[in-house]
């Protein structure tokens, strides 16, 4: 079924004017009004009952779902979710969160647009396809998303992403000048958007600097520091260990760290995400620093002029981290 978005885009159009079309409002030509009839007709496009129940008679609430199998200590969403609620309460919306994982998938959201008690969602913990864009759009219900899905969707979608294979490789890039020739990677288990983009940072600049990294240099853990610890200890078991690890969270890092002094190893190792407890682990740990509130402030204006029926004007922002250089990768 096409999307009103769909429409516009064939009938060189925003998405406003295709509204006022459909809601007979606005002051449109009879040229323009009957270009877009021509596209609704020749696309068989039949307006969103849900949609339209949303924009004429709004909650003033938005959803965004809280992974409960993820987001049991997960500071970096923490503060977030925090700027979420802060931007929504200063424009008179409520932010709910609902639980939600990968098994039960679409259902909380087709539940919570069925009982008109949310006007959008704000989406996280993006996945390789992930179903929501598409259901989403296809229902033209508005949403934004912190991180891509890495299929041709992302095109037609609204989202704010942070560059985590440029983190990575900064990450990465310091350990080799730190001298550091075997360097080794504690990751999520593939899959994960962010995850597959951050080993990619590391992999790339190591190819690039001329540093053999054998498959056994990588290892995929959960995100808790029990799975750093243990991966480390593989890791730095090995008959060559390396010399520096790069993690793709603190809390993971955290793990290694425990192991590190545990076993007396001078591993250098960098985290990713700059968590407060970065600053005061021993040693104090090397991070990757998001930019949160930029990240939430972007989503949340994104979302809103979609909920007031405006046309944004850049729907995708991929922004920049920022390497945090402490004792835990220094020589």
């Amino acid at each position: 079924m096409p999307s009103i978005k769909e429409v516009a885009r064939a009938a060189g159009v925003s998405v406003t004017t295709v509204s006022f079309v459909l809601n007979n409002k606005g002051n449109i030509s009879d040229e323009t009004r009957q270009r877009v009839l021509n596209v609704i007709a020749d696309l068989d496009y039949t307006p969103s009952a849900h949609a339209r129940n949303l924009r004429d008679n709004q909650a003033r609430v938005v959803g965004y779902a809280w992974d409960k199998t993820r987001d049991r200590f997960n500071p970096v969403l923490d503060n977030f979710l925090y700027e979420m609620l802060r931007l929504c309460e200063q424009s008179g919306r409520n932010l709910l969160l609902f639980s939600n994982d990968a098994e039960i998938g679409l259902d909380p959201y087709r539940t919570l647009i069925d009982s008109r008690r949310v006007d959008g969602f704000i989406l996280s913990h993006t996945r390789q396809n992930d179903p929501r864009f598409e259901y989403l759009y296809n229902a033209n219900i508005p949403f934004a998303a912190f991180g891509r899905s890495n299929s041709p969707i992302d095109e037609l979608v609204a989202w704010v992403d942070v560059d985590g294979s440029a983190g990575t490789a900064a990450a990465t890039h310091h350990l080799i000048q730190q001298g550091h020739e075997k360097i080794g990677f504690i990751g999520w288990p593939i899959g994960s958007v962010s995850g597959d983009r951050r080993y990619f940072g590391y992999m790339q600049t190591a190819e690039r600097a001329g540093l053999p990294q054998p498959d056994k240099y990588v290892m995929r853990a959960t995100n808790d520091s029990a799975s750093g610890y243990h991966a480390a200890q593989h890791l730095l078991t090995l008959p060559t260990p390396p010399t520096a690890i790069v993690c793709v969270s603190d809390v993971i890092a955290l793990g290694v760290l425990r192991y590190r002094i545990e076993s007396s190893c001078q591993v250098a190792v960098t985290g990713f995400d700059d968590t407060p407890i970065a600053e005061f682990s021993y040693p104090a740990l090397t991070s990757v620093r998001q930019p949160i509130a930029a990240v939430a402030e972007l989503l949340v204006e994104m979302l809103f002029l979609q909920l007031d029926e405006r046309d944004i004007l850049t729907p995708h922002h991929l922004l920049k981290p920022e390497l945090v250089v402490r004792a835990s990768s220094l020589k």
